[in-house]
């Protein structure tokens, strides 16, 4: 009362004749309805991993980490994993503000798809760098100096430290806010 094949191809038809065993029967023989196969191929999912505002971060910085599913199906699956060890939820989002330097962050996500071999895939690692906590800090100079003649021409020049590449400049006279965002201020 059982038929298995593991070779069916697409648009295959399945039907079941029975021969009653029966005296009167009549007639015999019956046949069944017909069951129309659709086979798909299978598909391969995977999974890649990317980093919110990015793996190299400040120490207490929260990163999102996103997945994004290929061939994953409507309800994917999600396990995170720090360092090997699983973490977060079954969601595409991932979020951790407690990161060491060296942490290794990835994502399995199981397809629910029907037809995936393998059924789950195992993103891009993630290795997050703790850069170390740096004060900026800048001092002035006057040009000619600091001790002057009435009406004559000051430059100031700024010189940062640890104020990255396009560091804001905001001058201020007797704490009052003057001059333009310029390495530079001149008063006479």
């Amino acid at each position: 009362n059982t038929y298995q094949n593991a070779a069916l191809t697409n648009g295959a038809k399945v039907t079941c004749v029975i021969i009653s065993s029966l005296t009167c029967a009549n007639p015999t023989a019956a046949t069944c309805n017909e069951i129309t196969m659709t086979v798909t191929n299978p598909v391969v999912p995977s999974v890649t991993i990317a980093a919110n505002p990015g793996t190299t971060i400040c120490s207490g910085t929260s990163v999102t980490f996103t997945a994004t599913p290929a061939n994953g199906g409507a309800t994917p699956i999600y396990q995170w994993k720090l360092n090997g060890t699983n973490v977060g939820t079954n969601s595409n989002t991932y979020q951790n503000a407690a990161l060491t330097n060296g942490a290794k962050v990835t994502c399995v996500m199981t397809s629910s798809l029907s037809c995936t071999n393998p059924t789950a895939a195992t993103s891009n690692e993630l290795t997050i760098t703790l850069t170390a906590a740096a004060a900026p800090s800048v001092s002035i100079a006057a040009s000619p100096g600091n001790t002057i003649c009435s009406g004559t021409s000051v430059t100031f020049t700024a010189t940062p430290t640890n104020g990255g590449t396009t560091p804001v400049y905001q001058w201020k006279l007797n704490g009052t806010n003057v001059g333009t965002n310029s390495i530079t201020y001149q008063n006479a």
